[in-house]
């Protein structure tokens, strides 16, 4: 049962993480496309890559929170902690 409670701890975290990346992805790629004075190209490639990085990160975040769910659904306990 303390396994299943960790891991659902996980998941609801890891699912957070993702959210706020998702929230931080929107804030860099609205610096890369605003037309903002003194932004230089460099400026602009840091942005985008920065928005690629917490985007691939994620996606990893909710990947890895489902992969947790989908082992809570395979438990019995897991079972009973989701449908609360």
């Amino acid at each position: 049962m303390n396994t299943a409670k960790n891991l659902y701890g996980k998941m609801n975290d890891f699912k957070r993480f993702g959210f706020m990346l998702l929230a931080l992805t929107a804030f860099l790629y609205l610096g890369t496309v605003m037309p903002i004075a003194g932004k230089t190209d460099h400026k602009t490639n840091v942005l985008m890559a920065g928005t690629i990085i917490t985007l691939s990160a994620a996606a990893f975040f909710f990947y890895y929170s489902q992969r947790c769910k989908k082992v809570l659904l395979e438990s019995e306990e897991g079972q009973n902690l989701l449908d609360k």
